[in-house]
């Protein structure tokens, strides 16, 4: 028995052989999908964290001053955000709520939500004024309450602190709306300015802390993360909103903190705008100056 079919017998079987060792292989998981976005948006001395699920869920926390509002809305519109679903404003500094007047108008919002601090302030009085004539309900914040996001994304309000605890210049920031987004396993704290008493309040509550990311409170100040605050938080990653070289923010005392407790450490003053990607089980972060995307290693 000779022929063509023969002289192609051993190639056939090489070729099963292959296509059973490739069977036995595993093959390369597929991607897990991407559950909720996170831009920390480079807005200088500031805040404005634009926070997408993937059910289409849009909110924006903080808006920095009054002239990064054409960075804020150019992210916003990238992101087919408008309107927003919510905007929190953390505390009524104007480093967090001075573009937000242009946001309202512009961009438009189903609510907004704040702590109920009273603050003197022209900047913050006149986003109360737009709310109420664009018919945007406002709510008060209130530690415990959880905002679902859909898609497994849950935004739980930690602070503020009821009563307050203090007046006088440290008085808004120790009642900033600290809050933590998590996704199965990954998570984002957003500390707002919180200060040292307002990280001890919350120590002293027993919420759970521990979140992948922390997106540092007051930009860096010594103030701010202290140590048996960043022991709770064990943060893989830690991201500064601030200008590029500001001369205290981050203060070097802050920077040894966030080394002792592991964090790597990102800055809007010197990466641009960060994007976090979060799924079940991991972070990835990109930046405007580093484009390709990173893994921050979950314990």
């Amino acid at each position: 028995m000779d022929g063509p079919w023969l002289r192609r017998l051993p190639w056939a079987l090489l070729a099963g052989a292959l296509c059973l060792a490739c069977a036995r292989s595993p093959l390369p998981a597929p991607p897990r999908p991407v559950l909720a976005s996170v831009d920390i948006i480079a807005v200088g001395h500031g805040d404005s964290i634009l926070v997408t699920s993937a059910a289409g869920k849009h909110l924006l926390i903080d808006g920095g001053e009054a002239e990064a509002a054409p960075a804020i809305l150019a992210v916003l519109r990238a992101r087919s955000a408008c309107p927003l679903d919510l905007i929190l404003l953390t505390h009524p500094h104007s480093d967090h709520v001075g573009g937000l007047s242009r946001v309202a108008e512009a961009c438009g919002a189903r609510q907004y939500m704040d702590s109920g601090y009273h603050h003197e302030s022209r900047i913050y009085a006149h986003l109360l004024e737009i709310l109420e004539r664009r018919g945007i309900p406002l709510l008060q914040a209130e530690a415990g309450r959880q905002i679902d996001l859909g898609a497994g994304a849950v935004l739980t309000l930690l602070g503020p602190p009821r009563p307050f605890l203090e007046d006088g210049p440290e008085g808004a920031n120790a009642s900033s709306v600290v809050s933590r987004l998590s996704v199965g396993k990954a998570s984002v704290l957003f500390a707002g300015d919180a200060n040292a008493p307002e990280e001890a309040w919350l120590l002293g509550r027993g919420f759970s802390l521990r979140s992948t990311v922390l997106k540092v409170g007051h930009h860096g100040s010594r103030t701010s993360s202290t140590a048996p605050f960043l022991a709770a938080v064990a943060p893989r990653l830690a991201v500064i909103s601030n200008w590029p070289d500001a001369p205290k923010h981050p203060h070097p005392e802050t920077l040894e903190r966030l080394r002792a407790a592991n964090a790597q450490v990102l800055e809007t003053g010197r990466e641009g705008t960060i994007h976090l990607e979060l799924d079940a089980e991991t972070v990835t972060w990109a930046t405007a100056n580093h484009p390709q995307h990173q893994e921050v290693r979950l314990p």
